[in-house]
Order: structure tokens, then sequence, then C-alpha cells
């Protein structure tokens, strides 16, 4: 990605050129370096005011804590943002509850997406079950023709060297 030129004479607006910059694709770590701003306070600042890159998809609305909850994962995220404004107010004891009830939900959703991904593979198991006894003929590998079975006679043979006079009998080798 090209970035954008900074400009070379300081502006009026140190923040306001920061800002033009890292939303017109500068990196953050340039805008710093070319302006003299420390990393900390330019993300402070960035996030505050909420500077978002144009070619960044802007960040889903957040969640109303007072609004009724409609499936699992907004419950989840409900009750972190529960968590994380107990920890700004300073109330630990409600930040504990709230966790409680967090990793009572992380657990429910956990055990549902267990039970889905079994009720998959057992769905999967029936089809390919179904798909076999359907079957009119007995499965065969890929490739090998279908031929009436073939007789196989034992055959035994003897090597040269097995049967030697100098050996005794019982030695190996012999029948």
């Amino acid at each position: 990605m090209i970035t954008p030129a900074l400009p070379d004479a300081p502006a009026d607006d140190l923040w306001t050129v920061a800002r033009e910059a890292f939303q017109a694709g500068a990196t953050a770590q340039r805008v710093c370096r070319e302006l003299g701003i420390s990393p900390t306070t330019f993300w402070k600042r960035a996030s505050r005011e909420g500077w978002l890159r144009r070619d960044q998809p802007s960040p889903p609305p957040p969640i109303d804590p007072g609004r009724a909850v409609d499936d699992l994962a907004t419950a989840i995220n409900k009750v972190w943002r529960r968590i994380c404004m107990a920890l700004d107010a300073g109330d630990a004891l409600a930040a504990v509850r709230w966790t409680r009830i967090h990793s009572q939900l992380k657990a429910n959703a956990l055990a549902e997406a267990r039970a889905e991904a079994a009720d998959r593979r057992h769905a999967g198991h029936t089809l390919s079950l179904n798909a076999l006894r359907t079957r009119r003929e007995p499965p065969r590998a890929a490739g090998i023709p279908a031929t009436p079975e073939a007789k196989v006679e034992k055959g035994e043979s003897v090597f040269p060297n097995s049967l030697s006079p100098d050996r005794p009998p019982g030695h190996g080798g012999d029948p």
C-alpha cells in the first residue's frame, strides 16, 4: 500500500494533520515519527475521537445493555460490557458477579457448539450408512473392474542353495 506524504510545514493544529494523515492511509508509526507525537498519546487521542482509516470497515454499533437479548452470542457480549462497566466504575463485586454469569454463558455456548457438531457428525454417518445399505452391489475399490473370483493355487518354490548337501536335515531350508 502506498502511503500519502505528510505535509513538510507544521500546521496550526497538529492533531488535525495527524488525524487527516492517519485517515488517508498513513501508518500510525509514520505519523508519530513525522510529527513528533508519542505513540501512546496518538492512540489515546485516536481512540477517544474515533479515528478510522478509510481502508478499514467501520466497527459494529455498540451493544445497548438495556435492550432485550436475542441470542446467546449477544448475551455473552452484553455481559462482557457489563463487566467492563463495573470495572470502570470501580465496582469489583459486580464485576465478579458478571464474570460468573459470563463463564456460565460461555460454557453453555461451548456445550451447544459441541452438540451441534455431534449432530452433524451423526447425520453424516447416518447418510453414509443408508447409502451403503441401499447399494445393490458390494462396494469395490475404485479402479478395480468387477471380475469373477479367481482361484488361487498354492505354489512352492525351492531356492538353489536351500537343499545343499553339506547341511544336516532340520536346519532350515529342508522340506
